[in-house]
């Protein structure tokens, strides 16, 4: 029981966005306990509305979680960001190094086209010399400042990099914001940082509901979400 009780205050947590629900009994019991917890109901909601929308809080938060784990591993971003630069500073150096040929007609922009009544195809306004170096420098300066700009969001993916660091819980930080929500759209109970009130119970039961994981303490998200909510003060019972 010590161990068990251990456990669960521990650091147990739904690594790299990885989702383990509960059985379909498990989850219909944890979403009975959620509307309960999220009494009273606003708006003179019924038990069958409110269930409605725990059950679509649940459906998304399912789907919710894995996808934002893979598009914030920092490791993952930063890996792809220099193989990306090393491809796009390989484009540079051939593009600077194009052989003349090759290099008008990269960046020749196609000019008008009109059809003559003998069927040719022919410029809809000949071009003077100027004009065609106007254009294709243009061009040119163009991509290339488009280049520089994607490196300098790979430079930004490396140092100091996107997305969260590898121990940030996504589950459990998802959860309390859901947490949040859905007591701020069906709930009239104040919504307070207390560790047995109904903000972090719900928070914890909709952990279980993906993790499968029972009595997870959300004390840290929930204190997190309330803070850029409420900032600066933690609300109380």
């Amino acid at each position: 029981m010590a161990r068990r009780k251990h456990l669960a205050r521990g650091g147990i947590h739904v690594r790299r966005g990885d989702v383990t629900p509960p059985d379909a009994i498990r989850r219909d019991e944890l979403v009975e306990e959620i509307v309960d917890h999220l009494r009273p109901w606003k708006d003179r909601k019924g038990a069958a509305a409110v269930t409605a929308e725990v059950n679509r809080a649940l459906d998304v938060l399912l789907k919710l979680v894995p996808l934002e784990a893979k598009l914030s591993d920092r490791t993952r971003n930063r890996t792809h960001a220099l193989q990306l630069d090393s491809v796009l500073a390989e484009v540079e150096t051939l593009l600077a190094s194009a052989p003349g040929m090759l290099a008008s007609f990269l960046f020749d922009p196609l000019p008008p086209l009109i059809m003559t009544e003998d069927g040719v195809l022919v410029e809809a306004v000949p071009r003077s010399i100027e004009d065609i170096e106007r254009a294709y420098r243009k061009r040119a300066d163009s991509f290339a400042t488009e280049l520089k700009r994607l490196r300098k969001v790979c430079a930004r993916a490396v140092d100091p990099g996107f997305g969260s660091h590898p121990n940030y819980d996504h589950a459990k930080h998802l959860c309390a914001w859901f947490a949040n929500g859905l007591m701020e759209g069906l709930s009239d109970r104040k919504i307070t940082g207390t560790e047995d009130a109904a903000f972090q119970a719900i928070a914890s039961l909709l952990y279980e509901a993906i993790s499968g994981q029972r009595s997870a303490s959300l004390k840290r998200a929930c204190d997190s979400v309330l803070r850029d909510t409420r900032d600066p003060k933690l609300g109380t019972d």
